[in-house]
């Protein structure tokens, strides 16, 4: 089983993955039938996750508060916040290619970097995220917390697929230097 960090996360058209208070509630509002986004498959495929304290805050709190969803799922929380480990949640303080060390020690195989900005940001300093699963939502927000906050390193990286769901759009990237093929994004067809 081969060891990678997916970024799997969906921003706005303006490239934000919440509005200024924080709220997520654009990734809710896409027009009906709730479109598949391959969800599940995904994760299925993963074997941990790792995301920031405002993340899990938010999820906890807000998005899922009578249960939590992602049990049975080892889950890394990074923050500075002293906080208790739970059954499936663990806090930690480690610098990014540490955790994923000891992550991949444990639990060998595809984990999924969820989120919030920062924590992205620390990962893409050390150029550590494999593949970026991004998927545009059809809204602008005008401001908001950036997908890519500003002040990290240039990253290379390749087109994997594009493919348009509805009003949005699913783009796969990965890290500069994997497999490539001709990739072209038309309107309704998957192209891998």
């Amino acid at each position: 089983m081969q060891n990678k960090l997916i970024l799997y996360i969906a921003m706005s058209l303006d490239g934000y993955i919440a509005d200024q208070g924080g709220g997520v509630g654009f990734l809710y509002e896409t027009p009906s039938p709730t479109p598949d986004l391959g969800y599940e498959a995904f994760y299925r495929s993963i074997q941990a996750i790792i995301m920031g304290g405002t993340t899990y805050r938010q999820v906890k709190n807000e998005l899922s508060p009578n249960e939590w969803p992602y049990a049975g799922t080892p889950c890394y929380i990074c923050t500075r916040q002293q906080a208790q480990d739970g059954p499936d949640v663990r806090f930690t303080q480690l610098p990014p290619r540490q955790l994923l060390q000891a992550i991949w020690a444990e639990h060998p195989g595809s984990v999924w970097l969820m989120g919030g900005g920062k924590t992205i940001r620390s990962f893409l300093d050390e150029d550590l995220i494999d593949e970026y699963i991004i998927y545009v939502q059809p809204v602008l927000l005008g401001g908001g917390i950036p997908l890519f906050p500003a002040g990290f390193p240039k990253t290379a990286v390749t087109l994997k697929s594009c493919q348009r769901i509805g009003d949005m759009v699913e783009l796969i990237y990965q890290r500069a230097g994997g497999p490539q093929g001709k990739i072209d994004c038309i309107p309704g067809e998957t192209v891998v």
